[in-house]
């Protein structure tokens, strides 16, 4: 009886192998072939206001009078479109700053609320193993000692609220500057 249940276990762990080696791909061929899909689908033509040309052909008139207009319409219009781009790369620029310089400053009132945060939590240990370690005090300062420590509870959670909308804020510039476009670290 020993001897078949030893075989039985022994041929599931081979048929378990067996299935195995011969259904599992190696991760490189699963990398290989999605950098295949994804060079595919790359190649195709890809069409929308950058690639098309802007310009019209007119309907009526001489054709070199029509290409003179073209020429200057497409001179004026280069014009106008580089100085939009400049103001338009000012603007995000200057947004992008502002942006990167609320974040910072988030991040740096972050950094205080929780350093008080665990400065308040560490007294308060402290002034509870002080309390516990005299059996003297706990008999005498009862009340006194559940009140401060109310109190202290108390602090300890408003800066964990105040902490925890820092950090909502944080977050919500951090989605707003991936919006824009703009790599916040």
């Amino acid at each position: 009886m020993k001897k078949l249940s030893v075989m039985v276990v022994l041929c599931l762990a081979g048929a378990a192998t067996f299935v195995q080696q011969s259904f599992a791909q190696s991760l490189g061929d699963v990398a290989r072939a999605n950098r295949a899909k994804k060079h595919a689908s790359a190649s195709a033509v890809k069409l929308d206001d950058d690639s098309m040309p802007h310009s019209s052909v007119p309907s009526a008139g001489s054709e070199a009078e029509a290409a003179k207009k073209t020429d200057d319409k497409s001179a004026s219009t280069k014009e106008a479109e580089s100085k939009d781009a400049k103001k338009d790369t000012a603007d995000a620029q200057k947004k992008s700053e502002e942006l990167k310089k609320q974040i910072d400053g988030e991040k740096k009132e972050i950094a205080s609320l929780q350093r008080e945060l665990d400065i308040a939590t560490r007294e308060a240990r402290l002034r509870a193993a002080a309390y516990y370690g005299d059996a003297g005090t706990m008999l005498r300062d009862q009340a006194k000692f559940a009140e401060d420590a109310r109190k202290e509870q108390d602090e300890i959670n408003g800066k964990k609220q105040a902490l925890d909308a820092a950090q909502k804020k944080l977050d919500d510039l951090q989605e707003q500057a991936r919006k824009s476009g703009i790599r916040s670290e």
